[in-house]
């Protein structure tokens, strides 16, 4: 990803599309390319290297000891509170300067979601997501689980 166009980036996180301001990316990390014998030591390595936690919301957002072996990328975010990462999928460069943002209907409309508006990026439809609001919500997700637990 380059950071100095300006734009956003298309994050199947998950099986969820989510569009993203590029300037939040820190790093993008190809588990695919990274595959070696020991998969396992290798995403540990990525970890450590990025000094954050990587979340999989399939693993209800808590933090992924082991990252998947299907995992394609780690894609490592910047919240004003701290760096994580998140599993993901895909990952696209859009060159979008204002995306045509739509309001969510009022039943999908949540107060604790970082999902705010949608927008239509060719044959998908594509989540705006501010990444405090997500980091926010990966913390409060992660205590609910605990609590729950």
């Amino acid at each position: 990803m380059n950071s100095a166009s300006a734009g956003y980036a298309l994050i199947c996180f998950d099986g969820l599309n989510l569009l993203i301001d590029q300037h939040a990316i820190v790093s993008l990390e190809n588990m695919v390319m990274a595959r070696d014998e020991d998969d396992e030591a290798k995403a540990s390595e990525i970890i450590e290297e990025n000094a954050c936690e990587v979340h999989s919301l399939t693993a209800h957002l808590a933090v992924a000891n082991k990252v998947d072996a299907r995992c394609r990328y780690i894609v490592v975010l910047q919240a004003d509170e701290c760096r994580f990462g998140i599993t993901a999928d895909s990952v696209q460069s859009l060159p979008i300067q204002d995306p045509q943002l739509h309001s969510l209907p009022a039943c999908m409309n949540l107060s604790e979601s970082p999902i705010k508006a949608y927008v239509q990026v060719e044959e998908r439809i594509a989540f705006c997501c501010d990444v405090d609001t997500l980091w926010s919500h990966i913390n409060t997700s992660e205590s609910r689980h605990e609590c729950t637990a």
